[in-house]
């Protein structure tokens, strides 16, 4: 080390110095690194320093500021992420990202955004480049090993979400992507890969030259020239030239500095960042040159690769030379691999999309596409949904085949027809054939599966919107199966056909179904059909009703309860109440619908929630909680709707039992709202529990039922809060109204449900609202008068009209149904206007006289308790009976509670005074010793033996039986 720190003292150590190879000072210089910096080795250094020749300049050391670290550490870790994106190490891409995330909003605090190093621009873009060909080259990502998968979906997961602060700079990026913002940070970033660098040996551009097209002799085209492409557009470069190596060290001798100060970092020039610069684009031409002579020698020697297929006994394998004479032995080869456990699949779809190429009639093309069909299907994994990119193939092979049967007609393809597995079909000369297949298990694969796509994906993102446009699209297919089978006659897959497309249809409104329609009005057809005549076309109540038809007179057991409980839900959907009820009546399926599977117990329930709706809209509100009650009171109606995956109270869900209510949950759009449900019902139940409760005043010995025990469940708990707020939720909102209309605050009631905002989901909200108003209107005046009609003998029907904003007609019209129904103990007096009530109501007892008959009641049960505990403490725990005294067995028995004496007392004293006697009847008769009752006075029993006496008017004569 000395020899690195000593002074200059003559020209040949100078000259022996600056002669050392670059090998020696790299040995000396990892040794430098591995010393101790403190203590005494550091003193030496520090000794060697200072010990210098006093004529040399003073050393300046470079501060950096927290800004310069930041933006130098996020340069580092956005080169590592680059590199680590090149070499498809994404465990390493996603640490790396993570400490970016960790660094990059400290140094926005000190820089603005708009000043962030061009390198970490330039690895956000290419994260998302990366990101994106890696998701279409499924058999890359297949080869990943299980840590870079995790690191490959973490930033799949992070880097678009993240980017969104940063679209503006990537999308300037983009735009330029050579062009540098900032100098300085060009020639730092130059001078750190200098020195990086520097103990490397980069190859030359000739050598780069050679070695490209060898690495691109591999199976893409042209691989080697866009991976140099790439690397060119990176400040780390490995085809720097070794000549700065040199230069830099020639350099250093030349600048006038001697001792320790020649080997500090120095701080570049702007000449020497041009020349750097200057020299790094030469480099990259060179580099671009010779990619561009890899890639054309690569596509000419396509045919002769230098590399040969080896199969397991190391012999050379032949690629398969497939024609229209091999086509079907290649084919059941490849239906024979399926399911197999080393059977690659997406190969197999490779092989069958060729075998398609191919074929040189439709028999062979229908063949190879039911094939490619099926294998398709088969790509799905085990736990999950089809991915979207194949179910696109999959339904276009699926439409391709339909369009290849509608335009040849002799084919037909059944279940039950022949494999017909020849070696001639090539030779097809448009005879009538039937193969054996099944189109309508693929219509029911491919709606089952997008089906699960859509339960699967998050519906409040972009990509349930976008999985959703290929609602129309799946119509259409199903639309055109029906055709075929209609025109094949083949009833078992027409019903089956049918009900997918009923299933489409039944939930949505026909504004809706109107736009679907006149899509698959736009469909070729071959001939009339029969399920949906054309007459239907543009009355969507009348094409539904044809499907359900056809089902009720042709489909088995299970589809046509089904299709009926569709029609019912879609009824009641559009509002046609007493059609959708009378229609759930006559088919008694609510007769045995616990009997059937879940799907059509779910189906069910939908229907019914879905009628309740319906009455609900039209005012019928004794109906409407009818519906509602029974689903709304159990507590787990989401379940019972298939709408989400709830643990019951008393019973904690099995891992099997809680992914099989996952894979039965509805998707999102299909929903009842069930906010909009509760609702729904906690209204009715108001508007009926209310009136009910006040009614109990009329006569209160009455015991009845609640009619809501969940509404009057909730009402109890609200009342027992100590602080009320203002009402927050629409539960809240209901309970208050439920407190105003009970007190005869029918305004305010009115105001708290009519600012329920949910009521803006219906269709007809305004209408729902006012119809509200008045129910509240009515309700409050029939809670009026049943809490005071013991306090009025008479009331007005115009004081009535004016208190509750009624005309007079429909009070006079309630009153009289009340009085019909014997609500309310009182006539109508025509002539005079007022509501007379009769003398047993008016007898009937008040509120204040209820509270002081239960007070009362409370009281005496208190006195008797009381009673018994005395009895129990003067008699040593005993019952007064089985206590012997003085030998004398002081056995009697008490007088019951009524006043009736005890009879046959053997002893005792006489009785008390008439203030132990609640009924005021006579006292002890029948005494065998003892004095005379007190008169008028009750029994509590004479003492035996010694605790007789004159207690009451005369006293017992004292007796010793001993």
């Amino acid at each position: 080390m000395s020899r690195f720190f000593r002074r200059d003292e003559s020209s040949d150590s100078e000259s022996d110095y600056s002669s050392s190879s670059s090998d020696d000072f790299s040995d000396e210089e990892t040794q430098k690194k591995k010393q101790p910096t403190s203590g005494a080795g550091a003193g030496r250094i520090a000794r060697a320093g200072l010990d210098s020749d006093d004529s040399e300049e003073e050393v300046k050391r470079t501060v950096k500021s927290t800004k310069d670290k930041l933006a130098d550490q996020v340069t580092d870790l956005s080169r590592e992420t680059l590199r680590a994106i090149r070499a498809d190490e994404w465990h390493l891409a996603a640490s790396s990202f993570d400490q970016l995330n960790k660094v990059v909003p400290k140094l926005i605090k000190t820089v603005s955004a708009a000043n962030l190093p061009r390198s970490y621009v330039r690895s956000l873009a290419a994260l998302e480049d990366a990101l994106y060909e890696n998701q279409k080259d499924k058999a890359a990502l297949s080869k990943l090993s299980a840590t870079d998968s995790r690191g490959y979906n973490q930033l799949k997961q992070r880097v678009r979400k993240h980017n969104k602060d940063f679209e503006s700079l990537i999308a300037e990026f983009r735009a330029n992507p050579t062009e540098s913002n900032d100098d300085e940070e060009a020639a730092s970033a130059e001078s750190e890969e200098e020195s990086s660098d520097d103990d490397q040996a980069v190859p030359s551009t000739r050598t780069a030259a050679a070695a490209v097209p060898s690495a691109s002799k591999g199976k893409g085209k042209g691989k080697a020239a866009v991976a140099a492409a790439s690397d060119s557009e990176s400040d780390d470069s490995y085809w720097d030239s070794d000549s700065d190596e040199s230069s830099s060290s020639s350099d250093s001798d030349d600048d006038g500095q001697v001792g320790i100060a020649r080997w500090l970092k120095k701080t570049p020039t702007k000449e020497d960042t041009s020349a750097k610069k200057a020299k790094k684009d030469r480099a990259q031409r060179s580099q671009r040159a010779a990619a561009a002579q890899a890639a054309a020698a690569a596509e000419e020697d396509e045919d002769d690769d230098g590399f040969t297929a080896v199969g397991k006994d190391g012999k050379a394998v032949e690629a398969p030379k497939y024609n229209e004479r091999n086509l079907n032995e290649h084919l059941l080869a490849l239906i024979a691999s399926r399911g197999r456990k080393n059977t690659n699949k997406l190969e197999s779809i490779k092989s069958l999309e060729t075998l398609l190429g191919v074929g040189v009639n439709a028999l062979q093309k229908a063949k190879v596409l039911m094939a490619l069909v099926s294998a398709q299907f088969d790509s799905a994994p085990s736990s999950g949904y089809l991915p979207i990119e194949m179910w696109h193939k999959a339904q276009s092979r699926l439409n391709e085949l339909l369009s290849l049967l509608e335009a040849n007609h002799q084919i037909t393809i059944l279940e039950t027809g022949d494999s017909h597995d020849y070696e001639e079909d090539f030779e097809y000369n448009n005879a009538t054939i039937t193969l054996r297949g099944s189109i309508i298990a693929s219509i029911d694969r491919l709606d089952d599966e997008f089906t699960k796509s859509l339960r699967n994906i998050d519906p409040h993102t972009p990509e349930y919107v976008e999985r959703m446009r290929d609602t129309v699209p799946l119509y259409l297919t199903i639309v055109r199966a029906q055709g075929y089978f209609e025109h094949r006659n083949l009833n078992d897959s027409l019903c089956r056909v049918a009900f997918r497309r009923l299933e489409h249809l039944y939930y949505r409104t026909d504004q809706v179904n109107l736009h679907v329609e006149s899509a698959a009005a736009a469909l070729p057809r071959t001939s009339e059909s029969h399920v949906v005549p054309a007459s239907t076309a543009g009355n969507m109540e009348a094409i539904i009703h044809s499907l359900c038809t056809f089902l009720y007179l042709n489909a088995d057991t299970l589809l046509r309860s089904r299709a009926m409980l569709m029609h019912v839900f879609n009824h009641a959907l559009h509002k046609r109440y007493y059609v959708a009820r009378d229609l759930l009546l006559m088919s008694h399926i609510q007769e045995n619908v616990h009997q059937a599977d879940v799907d059509t117990q779910v189906l069910y329930n939908r229907a019914i929630a879905q009628l309740g709706l319906a009455a609900f809209r039209l005012g019928k509100i004794q109906e409407s909680f009818e519906h509602l009650v029974e689903l709304m009171s159990v507590g787990h109606h989401r379940e019972l709707l298939s709408q989400g995956v709830g643990q019951l109270r008393m019973h904690q869900l099995s891992p099997n039992e809680e992914q099989l209510q996952r894979q039965r949950q509805l998707p999102f759009h299909i929903n009842i709202n069930l906010e909009l449900l509760e609702c729904v019902f906690l209204t009715s139940s108001m508007l009926l529990e209310i009136p009910f409760m006040a009614s109990a005043n009329i006569n209160p010995d009455a015991r009845r039922a609640p009619i809501s025990r969940a509404f009057r469940r909730l009402l109890d708990y609200n009342e027992r809060q100590v602080f009320i707020g203002p009402p927050e939720n629409t539960r809240d909102h209901i309970m208050a109204a439920a407190k105003s209309l009970a007190a005869g605050e029918w305004e305010d009631a009115r105001d708290f449900i009519q600012s329920i905002r949910i009521w803006s989901l219906l269709p007809d909200s305004e209408d729902i609202t006012s119809m509200l108003a008045s129910k509240i209107q009515v309700e409050a005046l029939r809670t009026y008068l049943f809490t005071y009609a013991t306090q009025f003998e008479s009331v007005g029907l115009a004081d009535l009209a004016t208190m509750f904003d009624l005309p007079k007609g429909k009070v006079y019209a309630l009153l009289a149904r009340m009085v019909y129904h014997n609500e309310v103990q009182a006539s109508l007096d025509e002539v005079g206007g007022v509501l007379v009530f009769s003398r047993t109501s008016h007898d009937a007892s008040s509120r204040l006289q209820q509270t002081a008959l239960a007070l009362s009641n409370k009281a005496n049960t208190f006195a008797d308790i009381n009673e018994r505990v005395f009895e129990l403490k003067i008699n040593g725990g005993q019952a007064p009976g089985d206590r012997q005294q003085g030998g004398e067995r002081g056995d009697r028995q008490q007088g019951d509670r009524e006043g009736r004496p005890a009879q046959n007392r053997r002893d005792g004293g006489g009785g008390r005074d008439g203030r132990d006697n609640r009924d005021g009847q006579r006292g002890n008769q029948n005494r065998r010793d003892g004095g005379s009752g007190g008169q008028g006075g009750g029994h509590r029993g004479g003492r035996g033996g010694r605790r007789g006496g004159n207690a009451g008017g005369g006293g017992g004569q004292r007796r010793n039986d001993n």
